[in-house]
């Protein structure tokens, strides 16, 4: 979060860091405050408010590994934790053995020897079966 003033507090909270803006960033505000987390940022603003200081606050893009995994702006984030658990699925599924076991039962052959010779009817019976 980044916090604009042109006049600075009398006290900055820890994990804020303050710069001079440049031309480039608008010239409205002399002064740029960014916050490391949200309890800086409160502090920083109840002592922008206390001192009775006009701010405006902007919400801004953290570096970071969190930001370049799901921060793509081309892709939507919905589909990017889609393609992940897929990812992770596929890897499971590779990983458990489970390809090496299917290729084994598709390609048995002496199964399917035993079945047939199970389902011949042998030679040594000529006629219908009779039962008492």
């Amino acid at each position: 979060m980044v916090v604009y003033c042109n006049t600075l507090p009398y006290a900055i909270p820890e994990g804020v860091i303050v710069e001079e803006t440049t031309v480039e960033s608008g010239g409205m505000y002399l002064y740029r405050m960014t916050a490391k987390n949200d309890r800086a940022l409160n502090e920083l603003t109840a002592h922008l408010e206390v001192a009775n200081i006009t701010y405006t606050s902007r919400v801004c893009d953290q570096s970071g590994l969190q930001s370049k995994l799901f921060n793509d702006p081309e892709k939507s984030f919905t589909m990017q934790i889609v393609s992940i658990v897929l990812l992770i699925g596929m890897i499971a599924f590779i990983l458990s053995g489970m390809p090496i076991h299917l290729w084994q039962t598709l390609t048995a052959k002496d199964e399917s020897v035993e079945i047939e010779q199970l389902i011949k009817p042998s030679s040594s019976r000529q006629g219908p079966v009779e039962f008492e």
